[in-house]
């Protein structure tokens, strides 16, 4: 490099240094601050003004190679977010078009029809391929792309919605386009995976629509698909009718009697069939209207339909279904409960199915092998859980494939991407993260090196499946939220104990679970928590208790956004352009990622960013 030209890597560290100043001041004003007494106030901002002006010192003139530098890296920036969201844009339009085909394809498609189809297909993998490199192209779009992704998730936990990490999306996906052309689709999986989750977000999200959800149960009847006839109540004389209400309470009363594990909602669906039931045929009386059910609703009002745990309904009754699920939007359907009456199906009309498996182990109870002849006439997905490294340290294995972890953080991050909690935290949620992907694999009755092995008492490993545990999304969201309304009080050790493995009633899931996140995964080894406990013999635990200790956590420790996304994705790419190879004339102005942390660095640039504030929105003020 020539003596005149500047040494950009220490041009970069100022810059660093600078982002590292205005962040550390504007942290403490902020802790200052929230004392609410004036003097401390007047401290705390004259610390800010402080440090703006070293940071203008570090940073030099106008003119200077630190302020060239943080020009490239808001152009990159603004660069990375346009293309970010025109890939989007065309993979929405290639997925629009794959529907449209798919639509009108027929029974046995021809090869154009094919052609077409693969030649989409191509064209997302490519879409893919690109937004990939995207995240590499420099260290600007490694870093805004992962925050702006983390928050999108941080959002989403808020309003209580699906999260759409990668994975999730390709499914969701997968599932819209199929709806829209018109196939009936089946999504089945594990407990805790969110197959029901997805169904209603596919509904929500990709079709504009909530979905009417039907739960089904061995109870599960044809009168709650379709619909029932109503008695005209006024046509009973008033003397009977105390009569008649006490012989229904009374049938009622024996049915639960006969069924004494039904759920609430499987007892208030019986009732109602035994009501229709006995005004019928018992009582005799006039039909007045037949009222319909969620199918013949769903096509009248154009929306989706999810038939919830599809393998409990009894096979009776989901064959009645085949000639519904051939039905295409447009077409008249007879309501055959209905004598003469005919529904049409409605843009937006489309059957979503959920269901577990049973891989051997009779897991679920109450659950049926489906039909060949109904499952043809369906598209099938299986939805598993959410992509994790099981193996490796943070400092090895991070990258995109962790969504669990991401989730953990995104859990644990302020909207901003900072994150305030015990110092060892970012290693203790890789272990969970690992943990739990690790047991949602032995739960599904995957083999998993040796994680299914329960070391007895006396020292004998003997093979475990988990019966009823599992540390699913929803599992380790408990556990989490515990531990931060409670302020991190205690270590997360004993969150994971009292919301998670105590909480199951099978006395061996709690021993291998223990024992699991014991000996693998270096939980519950602090003072306290070596209790001895009985691990059983011949693979039977009849107790298994632990007290967990209350043990303090670590001192909380500040994580900026960028120690969010090292975390997260690993080390960002190096940069391969710097200002004096640039093209000259930057494009509109975005904030550093090196300060996107720092709300007000935005208020310094304002004038300067309007242009780009049209075009980034809400991702730049972070």
């Amino acid at each position: 490099m020539p003596e005149h030209m500047p040494k950009w890597e220490e041009v970069e560290g100022r810059v660093r240094k600078a982002g590292a100043v205005q962040r550390e001041a504007w942290k403490a004003a902020a802790v200052l601050k929230k004392t609410g007494r004036q003097r401390v106030a007047e401290i705390a901002e004259a610390r800010e003004m402080s440090a703006s002006q070293e940071v203008d010192e570090l940073l030099g003139p106008t003119d200077s190679p630190e302020r060239s530098l943080v020009n490239l890296q808001h152009k990159n920036l603004l660069v990375a977010v346009r293309k970010d969201s025109a890939l989007t844009k065309k993979r929405q339009a290639l997925l629009n078009e794959e529907t449209e085909i798919l639509a009108g394809m027929p029974e046995e498609p021809a090869g154009s029809e094919l052609e077409a189809i693969g030649d989409i297909r191509n064209e997302l993998d490519e879409t893919d391929v690109s937004r990939e490199s995207l995240f590499g192209s420099s260290p600007e779009a490694f870093y805004g792309l992962h925050l702006k992704e983390l928050k999108e998730y941080k959002k989403d936990l808020k309003r209580g919605r699906m999260i759409e990490t990668p994975s999730v999306k390709r499914q969701a996906e997968d599932v819209a386009v199929h709806l829209r052309a018109g196939k009936p689709v089946l999504v089945y999986g594990h407990l805790g995976a969110g197959k029901t989750e997805l169904a209603m977000h596919v509904a929500r999200n990709y079709l504009g629509k909530d979905a009417l959800v039907i739960s089904g149960s061995k109870y599960t009847s044809l009168a709650e698909l379709y619909g029932h006839q109503v008695l005209a109540v006024d046509k009973i004389k008033k003397e009977e009718i105390k009569a008649f209400t006490r012989e229904v309470s009374d049938e009622f009363e024996a049915w639960k009697k006969e069924n004494p594990k039904a759920t609430e909602n499987e007892q208030n669906l019986a009732h109602d069939r035994i009501l229709q039931t006995y005004l019928v045929h018992a009582k005799g009386g006039t039909i007045s209207d037949f009222f319909l059910g969620p199918i013949y609703r769903a096509m009248e009002e154009g929306r989706p339909v999810i038939l919830d745990e599809v393998n409990a309904i009894p096979h009776e009754v989901l064959i009645s279904l085949n000639h519904i699920l051939t039905r295409r939007v447009g077409e008249t359907v007879n309501v055959q409960q209905d004598s003469g009456r005919k529904v049409k199906i409605h843009e937006g009309f489309g059957v979503m199915m959920t269901g577990n498996l049973n891989q051997g182990q009779e897991k679920y109870v109450d659950r049926q092998d489906m039909d060949p002849a109904f499952l043809s006439r369906l598209y099938k997905l299986e939805y598993g859980y959410l992509p994790q490294n099981m193996e490796g340290s943070l400092a090895d294995a991070a990258g995109p494939e962790n969504e669990l972890f991401h989730l953990l953080l995104a859990r644990m991050m302020d909207k901003n991407g900072n994150l305030e909690a015990p110092k060892d935290s970012l290693a203790k949620l890789w272990r969970l993260a690992q943990a739990a992907r690790v047991i949602q694999d032995v739960f599904a009755g995957k083999e998993v090196s040796t994680a299914h092995y329960l070391q007895e008492a006396a020292g004998r490993p003997v093979k475990y499946l988990l019966k009823e545990a599992v540390l699913s999304p929803r599992a380790l969201e408990s556990v989490i939220l515990q531990w931060q309304k409670e302020g991190y009080r205690l270590e997360l050790d004993y969150y994971l104990w009292k919301e998670f493995v105590s909480q199951s009633t099978v006395a061996s899931d709690r021993a291998y679970l223990y024992q699991e996140l014991k000996d693998r995964f270096g939980f519950f080894k602090g003072k306290g928590w070596d209790q001895d406990p009985n691990y059983g013999k011949g693979g039977i635990v009849a107790d298994f208790q632990v007290k967990p200790p209350e043990n303090r956590s670590s001192t909380t420790d500040f994580f900026g956004p960028r120690d969010v996304i090292d975390a997260a994705y690993g080390k960002p790419p190096a940069r391969a352009l710097w200002p004096e190879s640039a093209e000259e004339g930057a494009e509109e102005e975005v904030i550093s990622p090196e300060m996107m942390d720092i709300e007000k660095f935005k208020d310094e640039f304002e004038k300067d960013l309007s242009a780009a504030e049209t075009e980034v929105g809400d991702f730049c003020r972070v």
